[in-house]
């Protein structure tokens, strides 16, 4: 009891951040503090936060490398312009052992930032990766995390992790339930076409386009079906849609051609909620003598709008390029080892929302690395960056 007394007397200590009218700060504020209560407290988790933020932004790989670059005479007197420094730089363990503590979905809403201030979210793709480095030095499986990723915006809105000794599967609807999907199109691998996907994406009043393969036999097969009679009668009397596009690129020609027929003499095709068209994308690439072909079906929500469905299908694979590339190439994901599979997700979620911010960049008219470096030697840029790349 008399714990419990003096522990409700312990006053914490009160922090003052200058750039409280900055977004990034405000929302930061809201995260609460997984340390025990202490009046000792020399580090808010808004500077921790703000500091492994803006220290990933500027290049950062790992926690010493943050710790390093934050202590830097220029770069700390920048950062009190934000934060509160009393109680100086946080060490390296600090940075790590807190952002490790707090549970990643108190960093959610930083994703709405993005989503608050997108212009267009015609597609967005959804798409799972693995960090390798998650494993650490033990024998357990590495953190597995499902993405979603808007093709037009190039930014990630949104991530969930997969649970041990399960899939993505279970992850999809959860990731789902996260988002405002209203009016875009999801797409996803084939995996993903499952009954409880399609309903729990229709039920946010949201398109999909999701491929059928060998893990649907029996929807596979009755799709071929239909296809087949429809090649038979030439589509005379049918109710099909279709659209081709023909690109030349490094000495290689591509056409894709894309097929909408109506999933009404699909064989249950109520148990697919939502599920207008069945379609058929026809892949061809040819360079020199030599030519091949590849033919995936797909089910859709989409009424006949062939283009929509072509649009979002070959954009859909942006996810590879525009995040997971570069979480591996240029932050060096898969080569960070972590210990704590909290930290590795939040690490991961901070490293999106750079990405996100310098993607949104346009004024510096190079690659990523370059306005990382750029944002190390310069504050001006670097104050840019958080006020207007949302």
């Amino acid at each position: 009891m008399k714990n419990q007394e003096f522990r409700f007397h312990i006053q914490p200590k009160l922090f003052q951040h200058p750039g409280v009218d900055s977004p990034w700060i405000l929302v930061l504020n809201q995260v609460e503090d997984p340390r025990e209560l202490s009046c000792n407290t020399r580090h808010s988790v808004t500077t921790i936060l703000f500091i492994v933020f803006i220290t990933v932004l500027c290049g950062a790989k790992n926690w010493e490398e943050m710790h390093y670059l934050a202590t830097g005479e220029d770069f700390a007197k920048w950062l009190e312009s934000y934060v509160d420094l009393s109680g100086g730089i946080p060490s390296k363990w600090t940075l790590e052992r807190v952002t490790s503590l707090i549970p990643t979905v108190q960093l959610q809403p930083l994703f709405a930032l993005f989503r608050e201030h997108a212009k267009k979210m015609d597609t967005i793709a959804i798409d799972g990766k693995t960090l390798r480095g998650s494993k650490g030095w033990g024998k357990g499986h590495p953190l597995h995390l499902l993405h979603a990723w808007s093709v037009e915006e190039g930014v990630c809105i949104g991530q969930v992790p997969v649970a041990d000794k399960s899939n993505e599967i279970t992850a999809f609807p959860v990731l789902v339930s996260q988002l405002e999907l209203k009016g875009t199109v999801i797409t996803a691998d084939a995996m993903h076409t499952q009954k409880e996907s399609v309903k729990a994406v229709v039920d946010k009043k949201a398109d999909y386009a999701f491929p059928v393969k060998d893990n649907q036999p029996g929807l596979l097969e009755d799709i071929k079906l239909l296809f087949s009679e429809a090649d038979a009668a030439q589509f005379k009397g049918i109710d099909a849609a279709h659209s081709e596009t023909v690109e030349k690129t490094g000495g290689r020609v591509e056409s894709r051609r894309y097929e909408l027929l109506s999933a009404d003499k699909l064989p249950g095709i109520s148990e697919w909620t939502g599920c207008l068209c069945v379609g058929r994308v026809t892949r061809k690439r040819t360079k020199g003598e030599k030519t091949s072909e590849e033919v995936i079906y797909y089910i859709t929500s989409l009424d006949f709008d062939v283009e929509q469905f072509g649009k979002s299908i070959r954009g859909h694979w942006g996810v590879e390029n525009g995040l997971h590339w570069a979480l591996d190439v240029i932050f060096r994901e898969d080569a960070h080892r972590y210990q704590a599979r909290v930290g590795a997700a939040n690490l991961s979620l901070i490293r999106k929302m750079t990405l996100g911010v310098l993607t949104r960049d346009t004024t510096v008219k190079k690659g990523k690395a370059t306005k990382q470096m750029k944002a190390v030697s310069s504050p001006v840029y670097r104050d840019y960056l958080l006020k207007n790349c949302f």
